[in-house]
């Protein structure tokens, strides 16, 4: 492995931790250089030093009020029931977030939409400064069954985005996750069906 590729592994790696409130390592990973040894001589395999992972999803940056942001998609549900994610959430979630999502600047006003069709799906979201805050369904005209948060004043740093199935039928349903900076947003309107 090239100095460059190591070098470029460690800058993603620090970026990844630090995007999700970790404290980067003090020195970057270190891949031990091969060496040239004679052929007649047994050769041991090279051994890397490990490289730590930083989340179980990478980190989709939005960089602050104004905003764009693209759908992403996932699959609901999970062996963590709502109510050890936090007060009010139900359904069942998975173990990890699904999405890190980076805010590079506080926004006034963060709209999360989960769009999965006809599935009944749930949202719980973890906040820079360890909030759990959760909604299972939005006002949504044309599925009310789509959940939408809202967070105001939402502060810069890494939000975990976990969806979850509000009942087991729901349980690894296909989803699309979308932001908004609108208050009204609806999930079948600003987020595409899977």
């Amino acid at each position: 492995m090239s100095s460059l590729q190591n070098t470029s592994i460690a800058l993603v790696s620090a970026f990844l931790v630090a995007a999700c409130g970790e404290t980067a390592p003090a020195t970057p990973p270190t891949v031990e250089a091969p060496v040239a040894v004679p052929s007649s001589a047994p050769v041991a395999a090279p051994v890397a030093a490990p490289v730590a992972v930083a989340a179980p999803t990478a980190a989709v940056v939005v960089a602050g009020p104004g905003f764009t942001f693209a759908p992403i998609s996932g699959t609901a549900g999970g062996p963590t029931d709502g109510e050890q994610m936090g007060e009010g959430c139900i359904g069942s979630f998975p173990t990890a977030p699904q999405h890190t999502i980076a805010l590079g600047a506080a926004v006034p006003h963060l709209r999360l939409l989960v769009n999965a069709g006809e599935a009944d799906t749930t949202i719980a979201v973890r906040t820079p400064d360890g909030r759990t805050l959760c909604n299972d369904d939005s006002s949504d005209p044309g599925n009310s069954l789509n959940p939408a948060l809202d967070i105001e004043n939402a502060p810069a740093g890494a939000y975990q985005i976990f969806v979850g199935g509000y009942s087991s039928g729901d349980s690894w349903s296909a989803y699309r996750l979308g932001l908004s900076e609108a208050v009204d947003a609806m999930p079948s309107v600003v987020v595409p069906a899977p």
